[in-house]
């Protein structure tokens, strides 16, 4: 059977599997349009049908501040003249008529039109204006799980990729976790496609249901005889007729937006069979989506390269560009798994399949940043094993040693995100990140020890109750402070709480000889 004969059943494949459905945002919408702008622009309001409900807002006047916000249905126009006086108005949709649009997005929110006289088209909008009255449903774009987030530990904030990579500004800060607008997202997936620990997804299409597809395509593909498979994912504002044509092992798969397209689906895609995978860019993807791919890009193509692979294999190209040269003699025999439900454990299990394959001659392999794998390296010589790091981790890569006789920081570095938090959290400055990717799945997964020390028994009771360097740095710290002006105050550090307190009853000089331990009562 032909390539051309096999993509054709590897493609019926792949759209016979139903996507598990998500829920549904509706909005709500009256029809009222406020249209924002000076008044020879406004004017043109006048060639727009008497049926729709537009009240006009001259900007022309100095001074005036004007802010928007909101989405179809609920717009909200604060303005603020010269002298301080506010004022607010209510909208369903907003007509912005500003040369330079009032709101700065890469993607708008719902309801909301930038034209400048250029681009004024009366008919056109007349009749996107007349249907905005009534309820508008579109899908739940997206799932937070907010216990495995790594935005914010102890007030810092450790991550903010999703919020930066949001072209639609969907993403706010609440300083221990996120709170997405489900009214604002429009469904680019950069967020999910940054999130280093999975804690924001895609939900329509969600990973496991992408995977599942991947999957079948390429098995259906390869048992009808095709060879060479080439995925291309690709925005559905582009047309791939032309690129089909002159390859008929290409397997072009739709998607909504071309972000949500994260290293997990690409990585599958090579580990089920895929000589190689494209990622087809054009003018509609966002800026920020654009820059978080190209981001993304960078550390798989390193990943790709120290397995030994072409770092063509996984590649983005822009309409009408070529398609990437790619040297795809390295057969990578298809996996058998499928994709699990979570970003992470699909890329370690993609990476395991083909270094199972391949046996790459390195070890490990650094990665630029942002890649969200790697190693955290404490510096022995300035930490006190104070085990704040451990508390702030949200990956649960640092570990303390609590339940064992010594004091020990230990890491398993499969669970580290690089996100930064035991960076922020670290008193002594000791801790520093490098991503990179441990090929080896025992190693990776393996609880390893990066900073040790023997306890100190207090000199009181002999009870183990801290590191012996954070004892030998306090009392280093203290030892000129007044409190600590004679050896019986310094030695009060070598001892437990318990013993500490003791002995500074027992003490007649203990806080300047003024302390009565039984002062309150006689009171």
């Amino acid at each position: 059977m032909s390539n051309e004969s096999a993509r054709q059943l590897a493609i019926d494949a792949f759209a016979g599997i139903k996507v598990v459905p998500t829920s549904l945002i509706t909005y709500r919408s009256a029809g009222m349009v406020i249209a924002i702008g000076e008044q020879q622009q406004l004017e043109l309001c006048d060639q727009l049908p008497e049926g729709i409900s537009i009240q006009r807002i001259a900007s022309g006047a100095a001074g005036l501040r004007i802010e928007v916000s909101g989405h179809l249905g609920a717009f909200e126009i604060r303005i603020e003249d010269g002298q301080g006086k506010i004022s607010t108005h209510k909208a369903d949709a907003v007509l912005d008529l500003h040369q330079t649009a009032l709101l700065q997005r890469d993607m708008l929110p719902p309801g909301y039109f930038h034209l400048t006289a250029d681009s004024w088209d009366a008919v056109a909008l007349g009749e996107e204006l007349q249907e905005l009255a009534g309820e508008f449903e579109k899908p739940r774009y997206f799932e937070y799980d907010a216990s495995i987030c790594a935005h914010g530990v102890n007030g810092k904030i450790a991550c903010r990729q999703c919020i930066d990579a949001c072209p639609a500004e969907a993403i706010t800060s609440l300083v221990e976790r996120i709170q997405v607008d489900p009214f604002l997202c429009q469904g680019g997936g950069s967020c999910a496609a940054v999130c280093p620990s999975g804690a924001i997804t895609y939900a329509y299409p969600g990973i496991r249901d992408q995977g599942k597809r991947l999957k079948k395509m390429l098995q259906v593909y390869h048992a009808e005889g095709g060879r060479q498979a080439m995925v291309l994912f690709h925005p559905q504002s582009v047309s791939v007729e032309d690129y089909c044509a002159t390859h008929d092992n290409l397997l072009a798969i739709e998607v909504e937006e071309l972000g949500s397209v994260g290293m997990e689906l690409c990585l599958s895609a090579l580990a089920y069979g895929a000589s190689q995978v494209l990622l087809l860019v054009d003018d509609q993807v966002a800026p920020l989506s654009r820059k978080q791919m190209e981001a993304q890009l960078d550390w798989v193509k390193a990943l790709i390269t120290g397995l030994g692979l072409d770092p063509a294999r996984i590649s983005s190209f822009s309409n009408p560009d070529a398609i990437p040269a790619c040297d795809a003699t390295q057969v990578i025999e298809a996996a058998i798994h499928d994709m699990p439900d979570d970003k992470r454990n699909a890329i370690f299990q993609a990476l395991d399949h083909i270094v199972n394959c391949l046996k790459p001659a390195q070890p490990v392999v650094d990665l630029p940043r942002p890649a969200p794998f790697g190693e955290a390296v404490i510096d022995a010589q300035k930490c006190t094993l104070c085990m704040a790091c451990v508390g702030a981790c949200p990956g649960r890569a640092l570990q303390d040693g609590s339940n064992r006789a010594v004091p020990e920081v230990f890491f398993l570095e499969n669970k580290c995100l690089q996100c930064n938090a035991c960076v922020l959290t670290c008193p002594e400055d000791a801790i520093v990140l490098k991503p990179r990717m441990l090929f080896d799945h025992e190693l990776r997964n393996r609880a390893r020890s990066l900073n040790s020390d023997t306890p100190f028994a207090c000199i009181g009771c002999g009870k183990p109750f801290a590191p012996t360097s954070v004892i030998a740095k306090m009392q280093d710290k203290l030892k000129d402070h007044y409190m600590f002006a004679n050896q019986r105050a310094l030695d009060r550090l070598k001892m437990c709480e318990d013993c500490r307190v003791v002995d500074i009853v027992d003490d007649p000089e203990a806080l300047g000889g003024q302390f009565d331990a039984l002062r309150n009562f006689r009171d």
